[in-house]
């Protein structure tokens, strides 16, 4: 049957967009108007912003890049495959890009990760695992650093109770997945009414992975990784704020960044532009840091985060011929 006339995906990809677009304009336009006293001073902050940490910055950007790269190099190294890391780098900025300038992007940047995979002779399924486990990884690597933040952030008394409840929720979606995951992995005869409902695409899938033999004990070193990836994130978001003179802001870059890394689970729309740096400059100052030096932070921030990656990504697209999403 036809969907529904307004309910078709090219509609809903058609129109969200604008809609988005205008919410979040409201969204922003509202938080100005009602922290304009203290907003005003942002001109001053920038002017007095050190360009040397601007550019300590940009420098932990491209050692992420390159952790994150060498984490999925990892992941394929242990499904039996060789894949150079700037292949890696290009197909993951590319597949960010998408993320950020498609609505709902996120499955359409696996597409593009896998894709690009298979052009270097990885299996789409082996491309696929290894997209998985990463994500897992990077789950895991998040409640590892956020265990010791909640504890700082409680007996500071500067615990949000969001920040609780989010994080429990997290912890719920990872521990479902990695049950999901093991079970698949390692349930031999699954019953057979639930054998002849499954797509041989997932059949497949799982025959592939069950091939590897993976076990825990090889996502050690992803795992490294991916922690190695979340700590320069967190301390790019203080070098933006030592870069506006608040040193002292160690714990709230922090908080600031796992609340960023939520908002990308929470909201995966166009990358959490907008969202995301509303949030990050909402959870500064909430932990203490005046609002004028918590927004110029996250402008340093974000421009290395996203902004910088998007362009790159973009502009490889455009060099290899390929419209954004392809």
């Amino acid at each position: 049957m036809n969907a529904p006339i307004g309910f078709g995906p090219k509609r809903i990809r058609r129109y969200f967009g604008p809609i988005w677009l205008v919410f979040l304009v409201a969204l922003i336009v509202v938080y100005v108007a009602t922290r304009w006293s203290e907003l005003k001073d942002i001109g001053t902050v920038i002017a007095a912003t050190d360009p040397r940490w601007i550019v300590v910055a940009g420098f932990l950007e491209l050692l992420i890049l390159i952790l994150m790269a060498k984490m999925y190099q990892s992941l394929f190294r242990s499904l039996g495959h060789s894949v150079p890391l700037y292949a890696i780098l290009s197909a993951y900025l590319r597949g960010l890009a998408a993320a950020a300038l498609i609505p709902f992007g996120g499955p359409v940047s696996v597409i593009i990760f896998t894709r690009a995979m298979t052009r270097r002779n990885v299996p789409l399924n082996d491309a696929l695992y290894a997209s998985a486990l990463a994500v897992l990884s990077g789950f895991a690597s998040f409640l590892i650093l956020m265990a010791p933040l909640l504890s700082l952030l409680y007996f500071t008394e500067k615990l949000p109770s969001f920040f609780l409840v989010a994080t429990l929720a997290l912890a719920a979606i990872f521990a479902l997945a990695t049950g999901v995951m093991a079970i698949v992995l390692h349930w031999d005869r699954p019953p057979k009414w639930l054998s002849r409902r499954v797509p041989s695409q997932i059949s497949d899938f799982v025959r592939q992975a069950r091939s590897h033999q993976f076990t825990a004990h090889q996502l050690g070193r992803p795992l490294i990784l991916s922690l190695g990836v979340d700590l320069c994130g967190a301390l790019m978001l203080y070098t933006a704020l030592v870069a506006v003179g608040q040193r002292s802001g160690i714990l709230a870059a922090f908080a600031a960044y796992q609340v960023e890394m939520l908002f990308n689970v929470v909201t995966p729309l166009f990358q959490g532009i907008g969202i995301t740096d509303l949030s990050i400059t909402v959870t500064l100052n909430g932990l203490g840091i005046s609002v004028s030096a918590a927004a110029t932070a996250t402008i340093v921030y974000r421009v290395w985060d996203l902004w910088v990656p998007l362009l790159i990504g973009t502009t490889l697209h455009l060099l290899s011929g390929r419209r954004i999403g392809n």
